[in-house]
């Protein structure tokens, strides 16, 4: 009798024994299910929320691209192209003397590549002060935006939130480019807008050759630049961020270390009193580093009055 009930005992807890075991193994499968699941619906709504970024960012940058297609077709013009250029029968009339004594405000010289309406663009934003334009990369045609600080970062022209901001100046320096190093900010977008062709300097073979030269265009005037130097800058130790009013040993100096030495090309500048510089500066993909473009002034045409 006490050898069956604990036959039986034996039997009843070795059955519980196993029914917990399998309540154990079902509760483990569940959780680790569960916790697949679990990881699985993380999984999507990441990609959803990535796909959702992408999208507007996407949109964002045909938005951006719209508005700056539209300021540019109504507020620039190309003035020098084949339809003001003088009849070949007139040039051939001309003397070796009359030639030497036209108008010195040619209007197939470089300063009338692009007319500007600054009219126009002041009524818009009274912060335009200039137009930056590329002579070989008409990509880079935009207004140039200085309000003392770096409120442009990410605002357009129209002062309205904008991941691609404006291309706009160093609020250290003045806004008629009248000192001896100017930085000019603009982002590095992916759709290439803004300063994002500036990557190929360093990307693609030959674009430095066939890229030199670059325009910035005022009210009172237009200026060309050379690119002589570009490189990586380091955040913290970016020297080169340093604005300078005015020509002295130290500027000399400043150009030696600061802009020339890590350039990816080595162009020989003549430096004097006159002597203007321009950086561009763009951000990287590294959020530690940064990428720099300077150029010298080679040429000015004060507009009449």
């Amino acid at each position: 009798m006490k050898k069956d009930r604990y036959e039986w005992i034996k039997n009843n807890i070795s059955q519980i024994g196993k029914k917990n075991w399998k309540l154990t193994e079902a509760i483990a499968r569940n959780k680790k299910d569960a916790a697949i699941a679990l990881v699985c619906v993380v999984l999507v709504i990441v990609a959803v929320v990535s796909i959702v970024k992408i999208v507007n960012l996407h949109s964002a940058e045909i938005k951006q691209e719209q508005e700056i297609q539209a300021l540019q077709e109504e507020y620039t013009s190309e003035s020098g192209d084949t339809a003001s250029m003088q009849d070949e029968s007139e040039l051939v009339k001309k003397t070796d003397d009359d030639l030497k004594t036209e108008s010195e405000d040619d209007p197939n010289a470089w300063y009338h590549d692009i007319d500007v309406d600054f009219a126009g663009l002041k009524e818009q934003n009274e912060d335009i002060v200039g137009w930056i334009y590329f002579e070989d990369e008409e990509s880079i045609s935009y207004p140039l935006l200085y309000s003392g600080d770096d409120y442009y970062l990410r605002r357009n022209y129209l002062k309205e939130e904008e991941t691609a901001g404006s291309i706009y100046i160093d609020g250290n320096n003045s806004p008629d480019l009248d000192d001896a190093h100017t930085l000019i900010y603009g982002h590095n977008m992916r759709n290439l807008s803004m300063f994002g062709n500036l990557k190929f300097y360093k990307t693609e073979e030959d674009y430095f050759e066939n890229h030199r030269h670059f325009q910035l265009i005022t009210e009172t005037g237009a200026y060309r630049y050379e690119i002589f130097a570009y490189k990586d800058v380091g955040t913290l130790t970016g020297g080169i961020y340093t604005t300078w009013k005015y020509v002295d040993d130290d500027f000399k100096k400043f150009i030696e270390d600061s802009i020339c030495q890590g350039s990816y090309v080595d162009v020989d500048i003549d430096v004097d009193d006159e002597t203007h510089i321009v950086t561009l500066s763009t951000c990287s993909y590294d959020s530690d580093v940064r990428f720099t473009v300077s150029a010298l002034r080679i040429d000015e045409h004060k507009w009449n009055q």
